[in-house]
């Protein structure tokens, strides 16, 4: 039994042969609605001709070049997403927002708890857990047991800590504060029964 030899193939005539088989009466729906007919048929004059055009100037590119830029793309825009959803969320991930610390030396614990407590009285929900939590961070960095330099993220703290209390109330800071979610009242209640616990546990 002798082996068939497949003859080579020119892309371009089996193209032209394909466009003939699939415009056969087989191949064709019903026609379009009459309001719609002439737009339909315009349409697929431009796209015809318009893929013809890529067609011809594609046929080149061997098939693995494709592959890579096909990865390539994949890869661009999955960053591009990444990169939005960062942006919607206030560019951070819970465990690694930025602590809401200010750079500002003369800023009290004190201080910030009454002005909470103020932003209570008013309704003020998130106001008041975020400066729960920058009072509560200054209150860890006074008894030395967090180091507020530069750039530490609420999930250093937390690792340091190890404090399930601390865990939630950054969670719900860094929801509020960067995630774009609306604060309550009981988010402020658990950011003011919360701290105390938070603290004494760190001294122990």
């Amino acid at each position: 039994m002798t082996s068939a030899r497949v003859a080579a193939v020119d892309p371009a005539l089996a193209r032209d042969e394909a466009r003939d088989i699939l415009g056969g009466e087989r191949f064709r729906d019903s026609d379009p609605p009459r309001p719609l007919r002439g737009a339909l048929e315009w349409l697929a004059d431009r796209l015809r001709g318009a893929t013809d055009v890529i067609g011809s100037w594609l046929e080149p590119v061997p098939g693995p070049t494709w592959l890579a830029i096909g990865v390539i793309a994949l890869a661009i825009l999955t960053a591009a997403i990444v990169a939005t959803v960062r942006r919607r969320r206030g560019g951070v991930v819970a465990s690694g927002a930025l602590t809401a610390v200010r750079e500002e030396p003369r800023e009290r614990a004190a201080d910030l708890e009454r002005e909470a407590d103020e932003a209570e009285q008013r309704g003020d929900w998130e106001r008041a857990v975020r400066l729960r939590f920058r009072a509560g961070l200054r209150r860890l960095a006074d008894a030395g047991v967090i180091d507020l330099r530069p750039g530490v993220t609420n999930g250093a703290v937390g690792r340091r800590l190890a404090s399930p209390d601390y865990d939630r109330l950054a969670a719900d800071f860094d929801e509020v504060a960067y995630g774009g979610r609306a604060a309550s009242e009981p988010d402020a209640a658990t950011a003011r029964e919360g701290w105390p616990r938070v603290l004494t546990g760190s001294r122990r």
